[in-house]
């Protein structure tokens, strides 16, 4: 209860208003052991520079292992600036090979992304890597719809460039069980990304709804 209430509080000194909002979504439409099939959809909006974005991607998983699950994606990303509504648009094909480990109430889930990705005008590919550790706590009582507290950090690698690109950091997500076959998330990110000579960092609040069926 200690480790929760600190949490709690943590939660309570971020910022008031993030730089960005993210809304996710995953639907899993078919599932067969070892099989899973779904959709994510995700949204993003960023007051600074008054961009918009919108990404659907199909997906399917394939549990390997108990502890190893297997993923293939395709993405079709459009980011639009609402001012001058300049857009591009992006195709990308994904895999994934995520392990992940369970101990009583934690688990650790580690994802390892390959991104081949189209965009629109360039005369090349821009593909990158993406790994991200991320740490669960699930409480040993739920407390009212309250299950879950996370937390995670994702290292994006161009490949084109041989280097980092762009990290995320979540020092505090929370989940809610909305219903036996839906969950929320709540999460604060930090998301920094590189210029030619430094680092800069934007602040995110995100949403991440998961639905079963």
């Amino acid at each position: 209860m200690r480790l929760l209430l600190l949490f709690l509080g943590l939660l309570s000194t971020l910022p008031a208003q993030a730089d960005e909002w993210w809304a996710w979504s995953n639907v899993d439409y078919y599932r067969s052991p070892p099989w899973t099939g779904s959709v994510f959809m995700g949204n993003f909006a960023d007051e600074v520079d008054g961009s918009y974005a919108q990404m659907v991607s199909p997906r399917v998983k394939f549990a390997a292992a108990k502890w190893l699950d297997l993923g293939l994606g395709l993405s079709m990303f459009r980011l639009e600036n609402l001012a001058t509504h300049d857009h591009y648009d992006q195709l990308r094909t994904e895999l994934e090979i995520n392990p992940h480990y369970e101990f009583k109430q934690v688990r650790v889930d580690w994802r390892n992304r390959m991104e081949w990705r189209e965009n629109q005008g360039a005369a090349s590919t821009a593909n990158r890597t993406r790994h991200r550790m991320q740490l669960a706590w699930t409480l040993p009582q739920p407390l009212g719809p309250l299950t879950r507290l996370f937390a995670s950090d994702e290292c994006l690698m161009d490949l084109h460039l041989r280097r980092p690109t762009e990290n995320r950091f979540i020092p505090l997500g929370i989940t809610f069980k909305l219903t036996d076959s839906m969950d929320l998330d709540l999460f604060y990110m930090i998301d920094s990304k590189r210029t030619k000579t430094t680092w800069k960092s934007e602040s995110v609040l995100g949403t991440y709804l998961r639905v079963r069926f």
